[in-house]
């Protein structure tokens, strides 16, 4: 009769700590920025495809871009606070686990000793799902690093391709402890070379002032997304004080 006690007990314990869904953390789509390049979790408006100028400026070093990833976190995992028991189920997400990858599902294989997969920090706050729904988040982190830039390009184009899938994965942990991991989120990003070099011509300078000039080449994610980026920008015409 003890041994059926304690045996029940140890089943009932187990179940009751395995009290997440298989999917609590999830990615639901990938997030454009907004006009003044914040991201806005509550938008209905997703990203279809990714474009990445590969010849884009980091800094002041050309031919050395990076890629920024927005993506879209949902938490579903719902509250089991009590009376005498504080939220446990708010969820911290830290990072992305990223695999790149061919569009034929191949992982690139980076020289350099470069890991493919490999994780990058990220940071969001989901709170518990709420009437049997569900709580977001928009995270924003960089996707691929200067340091990969080169070696992915090179990969993609060795492969025959134009396109690198950067599939996603996104790690949290709860207030509780339990770690959570969203399924795999599959990015698509065509690569180009220059095509968002976009400098206005030395005549258009000619007639912006030193303001208008600065918003013309303002970009939130310059070579990425249509964000157009200038290496060689125009001189203002000099001022001339009558």
């Amino acid at each position: 009769m003890h041994r059926f006690i304690i045996v029940a007990l140890a089943v009932l314990t187990v179940a009751s700590c395995n009290r997440f869904p298989d999917n609590g953390l999830q990615i639901a789509g990938m997030l454009p920025l907004e006009g003044d390049c914040t991201l806005d979790s509550g938008t209905d408006v997703r990203q279809t495809l990714g474009v990445w100028d590969i010849q884009a400026p980091f800094g002041d070093f050309p031919r050395i871009a990076q890629f920024g990833v927005s993506p879209l976190l949902e938490n579903y995992i719902i509250s089991r606070s009590t009376e005498i028991q504080a939220e446990q189920n708010n969820l911290t997400v830290t990072s992305l686990e990223i695999t790149l990858q061919t569009p034929d599902g191949a992982n690139l294989v980076l020289p350099d000793g470069l890991p493919n997969p490999y994780s990058v920090t990220a940071s969001a706050s989901l709170p518990v799902a709420v009437d049997d729904s569900f709580s977001s988040a928009a995270a924003f982190t960089i996707g691929i690093p200067p340091s990969y830039t080169q070696a992915v390009a090179d990969a993609v184009f060795a492969a025959g391709f134009d396109q690198v899938i950067i599939n996603i994965r996104a790690v949290g942990t709860t207030m509780g402890g339990f770690t959570q991991k969203s399924g795999s989120f599959p990015w698509p990003v065509t690569l180009c070379d220059g095509c968002f070099d976009l400098c206005p011509t030395q005549q258009d300078a000619n007639n912006l002032t030193e303001l208008a000039l600065a918003a013309l080449l303002a970009s939130c994610l310059p070579g990425q997304d249509g964000y157009r980026y200038c290496q060689f920008e125009p001189e203002l015409p000099p001022v001339v004080i009558p």
